[in-house]
């Protein structure tokens, strides 16, 4: 009987160095980084601000080429990869930021179409029936002819988790997205987000620095100058104290 091998990690990360600016001026941000990421999983990256977070988030989502190592993602090497591959990278992926970017003159179901046309998607047929499918599951079903400053900061991040889901993406990336949110909005948000991504299938990868949504995450992360620390996981039955993070904490 043969044994089935183990899927693939949505994210393979090996020897990474990545570094700002040339000669004296030279910054290393990520040194030698190696990080594997299981697909569906929803995984946190902590650390304190400078410490190569948001550009390791960069380079995975293929915003950044890589200098030097192997970033691989969803099956695909991006390291020596051409603008074309890794724009069909950045089609397989969600994205959603700090802040949430909308455009001002767009209502919010224009704003989240503009997630179809980044894939080339927003002519089809169905297009509108997938954007009104995806803002009623954020909650935002009575809000689509809104225009931004007519809805709360909540509803914003809401409405950009729409846009970076309604492409159906394998993969979602997140930078600080609750960092301009209250605690309780912040972490609606978040369960809203891990909720979806796990009805989905999709992998979540985010950034953040906030201590009161940790146990929503299957994994944790911590980085320091550019390195992932040495592991130290907590006992099966805690939690990580918020004022010191192990390095690495997967949910059991």
């Amino acid at each position: 009987m043969t044994t089935a091998s183990p899927p693939r990690p949505a994210i393979r990360i090996a020897h990474l160095n990545h570094w700002y600016g040339e000669g004296d001026l030279r910054r290393l941000v990520l040194r030698d980084l190696s990080l594997s990421v299981e697909r569906g999983k929803t995984t946190f990256l902590m650390g304190p601000s400078g410490c190569g977070k948001t550009t390791l988030l960069t380079l995975v989502g293929a915003l950044r080429s890589v200098m030097d190592g192997s970033v691989q993602v969803l099956g695909r090497e991006l390291s020596g990869a051409d603008e074309t591959a890794l724009v069909e990278t950045r089609r397989r992926a969600g994205f959603i930021f700090q802040h949430h970017n909308l455009h001002r003159s767009l209502t919010v179901l224009q704003n989240v179409r503009m997630g179809l046309e980044v894939k080339g998607e927003a002519g089809k047929r169905d297009a509108i029936d997938r954007c009104l499918e995806v803002l009623s599951a954020v909650g935002l079903a009575d809000h689509v002819h809104k225009y931004q400053d007519q809805i709360s900061g909540g509803q914003k991040q809401r409405a950009a988790v729409a846009r970076a889901l309604v492409g159906k993406p394998e993969l979602l990336l997140a930078d600080e997205p609750t960092a301009a949110l209250d605690s309780k909005t912040g972490r609606e948000v978040i369960e809203l987000v891990q909720r979806l991504a796990a009805e989905r299938g999709m992998t979540v990868l985010m950034v953040t620095h906030d201590n009161r949504i940790l146990d929503i995450a299957d994994r944790i992360v911590e980085i320091e100058d550019g390195r992932i620390l040495s592991e130290a996981p907590p006992k099966a039955d805690a939690i990580p104290h918020p004022e010191r993070l192990p390095t690495v904490w997967t949910r059991v």
